[in-house]
């Protein structure tokens, strides 16, 4: 597991003679321009998941009744899927493939730390230079948010049932009696309720809607897997990351968020 360091942003820095808050941060507005109450989230880099991040918050409030700080994370997955699969029969190959993104996964927004943890007050992350109260914490970008690095059959066999089911759908419309007769051999390749004719009694290579749903209802993830010839994922994943800091007045509440890709 590696960890990544984040660097500090800007932040005005006011030197005093001690390090006591002889004004708890009452003058803040003065120093930044703010009239109320601050909270900064330091910027997130790009990470992969396992990765380790450290959460560094900034917050201040004129009154000094900052009551606690929360960090929370939620994410969402945009993942894009390509299939192609391959059948020959005499001496002719057949191609059918479709390419779709699957719906957006959001993962809910989910509690990493809150502080003071207890035994603690938020004076021990007072900081005289910042005039303000600063807060780290190391944050391990969970597993669920990591990138597919499936291929191929491999993908095939993890696709959850709804995609599985999506994906036979788009290339239902593309079976013809050539590619049935291959992916399901144990098919009479005379039969007149699965394959079209014409007038004069020959086949047209089309499927009857009773062949269809045979490939509904006998398709599998294995079967369809010996006839890939490509299959490919790619994501697009995000992750933000919520700094709030909540005041000891009721319903009052001030959050920062950074937002960063998983790689």
């Amino acid at each position: 597991m590696k960890k990544i360091f984040l660097l500090t942003l800007p932040v005005l820095l006011v030197f005093f003679a001690g390090c006591e808050k002889n004004d708890p941060l009452a003058d803040q507005g003065d120093l930044t321009g703010n009239v109320v109450p601050f909270n900064l989230l330091a910027q997130m880099p790009d990470a992969s998941a396992g990765d380790t991040l450290t959460l560094r918050t900034v917050c201040w409030a004129i009154d000094d009744n900052i009551d606690s700080v929360v960090f929370t994370h939620e994410g969402f997955k945009l993942r894009n899927f390509e299939i192609v699969m391959e059948t020959t029969f005499d001496d002719s190959l057949h191609v059918i493939s479709t390419v779709f993104t699957q719906d957006t996964i959001f993962t809910p927004t989910t509690m990493v730390a809150s502080y003071p943890e207890q035994g603690q007050s938020l004076n021990d992350f007072y900081q005289t230079q910042e005039n303000a109260y600063v807060i780290e914490h190391d944050f391990v970008v969970p597993e669920y948010y990591a990138l597919t690095d499936q291929t191929n059959g491999d993908l095939i066999l993890s696709l959850d049932e709804n995609i599985f089911d999506f994906v036979v759908e788009e290339l239902i419309p593309q079976f013809n009696r050539s590619v049935m007769r291959v992916v399901f051999p144990e098919i009479n390749p005379f039969s007149l309720d699965y394959f079209v004719v014409d007038d004069n009694g020959f086949y047209t290579g089309e499927i009857t809607p009773e062949a269809e749903q045979y490939i509904r209802d006998n398709l599998t993830p294995g079967i369809m897997a010996e006839f890939i010839s490509g299959a490919s994922a790619s994501d697009e994943t995000r992750v933000t990351v919520e700094s709030t800091a909540i005041l000891d007045v009721e319903g009052s509440s001030f959050t920062s968020d950074r937002t960063f890709k998983i790689i």
